[in-house]
């Protein structure tokens, strides 16, 4: 695919925002805990990005890469190969690694979520992403709000704000055998469908709540 100039100013801006990201301190607990800041990646024109919840310890805080180097990163990429989805972009909520007392991986608090938000915004107002999928309940719940139920079975497009979004089981749950990986192959070819989808205009808003995506 030939690079245009807007894409290429698109990439420029988005790696100076990267940049700028690796100096954040607005999270005392993170700043402490963290080995690095772990900033988006991936396709700067993108048409699906995926949203985790923070980089792990032994993934992204080692290697500076969202989704690498863990259990986690090496099924999401191995689901998005398979699916042979092209133009991805991969963030988190948060861009440091939340530790709890005893050095393990936790949750990050509402508060960091909030506190990087504005860093998430910024890169997707970049990458301009089709589709966001929403890896997980808790990136689900504050990217798409309470209203609308976590349902990756299930899985509708939902409009929030400018955003369309999607969701999917983050990888963690499928590793700990919550949920066949069988199961999740065909949720990728099922998210597959539904940007070919969106690419057609093949979509209409549905019931069962304001801003549901029915992909036809």
């Amino acid at each position: 695919m030939v690079m245009t100039t807007s894409d290429k100013s698109s990439r420029m801006r988005l790696a100076q925002l990267q940049r700028a990201m690796l100096a954040c301190t607005r999270c005392d607990a993170l700043v402490r805990c963290r080995t690095r800041v772990v900033p988006g990646a991936g396709a700067a024109a993108a048409a699906v990005a995926f949203v985790g919840i923070a980089p792990g310890r032994f993934g992204g805080d080692r290697t500076g890469v969202p989704f690498s180097g863990d259990r986690s990163g090496t099924l999401l990429r191995a689901m998005i190969a398979a699916a042979g989805l092209r133009r991805v972009f991969i963030t988190n909520l948060v861009r440091c690694n939340p530790r709890d007392g005893r050095g393990r991986n936790r949750d990050p608090l509402a508060a960091e979520i909030a506190n990087c938000r504005s860093h998430l915004e910024a890169e997707l107002a970049l990458v301009r992403p089709k589709l966001v999928v929403c890896l997980g309940r808790i990136t689900w719940l504050h990217l798409a709000g309470r209203e609308a139920a976590f349902d990756p079975a299930g899985a509708a497009v939902v409009r929030a704000g400018r955003w369309l979004l999607y969701p999917m089981y983050h990888p963690a749950y499928v590793n700990r055998g919550a949920y066949p990986v069988q199961c999740y192959a065909r949720d990728f070819a099922r998210l597959r469908s539904a940007l070919q989808g969106l690419g057609r205009g093949d979509f209409a808003a549905a019931g069962g709540g304001a801003g549901r995506i029915a992909i036809r």
